[in-house]
């Protein structure tokens, strides 16, 4: 199964504009590969590779360099339920670390300047250490600036972190954070990428990574950043898919604020403090992240488990009966399913985990 999706990835080109017809989650990989798609349908780009004669020596040689580089591959099925069924979800994900994080929650995107302001780097300092003691675990990009300091925090604290790279796992960008990667994985944290190794990010992947760390995540504290900056990308497309998007205000002269004073016009909440930060996302100020875990059923999880009480439900009927915003829905039946509460079936079916007592 991981050959043929990473046959369908190395068709689609990992180019730097995803191809949507190649990564939606009802996809069925045989089925493509037995009777390729032509265009209009996918780029002719895509059609050729489709039908190259020697994809599938190319898949095989992928992932023979994957296990040589102490790497593993997670094919969508492999996903947390929230990503695998997102619009142009991946079609494989190369990972260096604790695989185990990335299912973890509830799961912040940390996101924002590469130059933080003095201003901004307190603020970023000081939240991120708070989500990072609470047990939240934060996604970001491994960038200079705010990702920099968002993965350190969580390692100072002993948390795990999910780094998303634009490139291969085998050349960290930037390369002065080569160190910091290592101490991500060896604090129980991962390296997250799209594109296998070998691969060498482009300006445009940046963008396409972006959409990675938006569909991993429950919420998104964005702490500075330009109108250009691509944690408005991340901070718009995570919203889209149902996460609560909290936003630093700072000086209104800042260049490096409008971007967040912005996103407040569209509708994010205000990031006015760590401790508004935690209530708002669920979480005990000062708890060890086995102490989040033990507390993280919530009322919105409660509501799920009292739906499936009466059998085994579909996604879109679950959401309609639990009537719940998506994000708290997703962000409850992610949890669940982590810690073994839901089990999901073929057919996109959920139900209760075998011998489950409501709390």
């Amino acid at each position: 199964m991981h050959q043929r999706y990473v046959m369908l990835a190395l068709a689609e080109g990992l180019d730097e504009a995803p191809v949507a017809a190649l990564l939606q989650p009802d996809l069925d990989p045989a089925a493509v590969l037995a009777a390729p798609p032509s265009p209009p349908a996918v780029p002719p780009r895509v059609a050729r590779r489709l039908r190259a004669p020697d994809l599938a020596a190319e898949a095989a040689a992928v992932l023979a360099a994957t296990a040589a580089a102490g790497q593993q591959l997670l094919a969508p099925d492999e996903l947390p339920a929230a990503m695998r069924q997102a619009p142009l979800r991946p079609l494989c994900l190369f990972v260096r670390g604790d695989i185990t994080a990335i299912h973890r929650s509830p799961a912040v995107a940390f996101v924002g300047s590469r130059t933080p302001t003095p201003y901004g780097v307190d603020a970023a300092r000081e939240l991120a250490a708070a989500l990072a003691r609470a047990g939240a675990i934060l996604w970001s990009g491994l960038a200079r600036g705010v990702d920099a300091i968002a993965h350190e925090a969580c390692v100072a604290a002993g948390a795990p972190t999910v780094a998303v790279l634009a490139g291969g796992l085998d050349a960290i960008y930037p390369p002065e954070h080569e160190d910091l990667a290592a101490r991500i994985v060896a604090t129980g944290g991962c390296l997250l990428s799209e594109l296998p190794p070998g691969h060498r990010a482009r300006r445009g992947h940046f963008v396409r990574r972006n959409r990675i760390l938006a569909m991993g995540v429950n919420a998104v504290v964005v702490v500075e950043a330009s109108l250009a900056s691509g944690a408005l990308h991340t901070a718009r497309s995570s919203a889209q898919l149902g996460a609560d998007v909290y936003a630093l205000p700072g000086p209104w002269r800042s260049e490096r604020s409008q971007g967040c004073h912005r996103l407040l016009t569209e509708g994010a909440l205000v990031l006015e403090s760590a401790e508004a930060l935690l209530q708002g996302l669920g979480l005990r100020a000062g708890a060890t992240p086995d102490e989040a875990l033990r507390f993280a059923a919530s009322a919105e999880e409660e509501r799920l488990l009292q739906a499936l009480a009466r059998g085994p439900r579909p996604t879109d009927l679950l959401a309609r009966e639990c009537a719940l915003p998506r994000a708290a829905f997703l962000r409850a039946l992610f949890a669940l399913e982590h810690r073994g509460a839901l089990q999901r079936l073929p057919g996109d079916l959920w139900r209760r985990g075998e011998g489950l007592t409501s709390r």
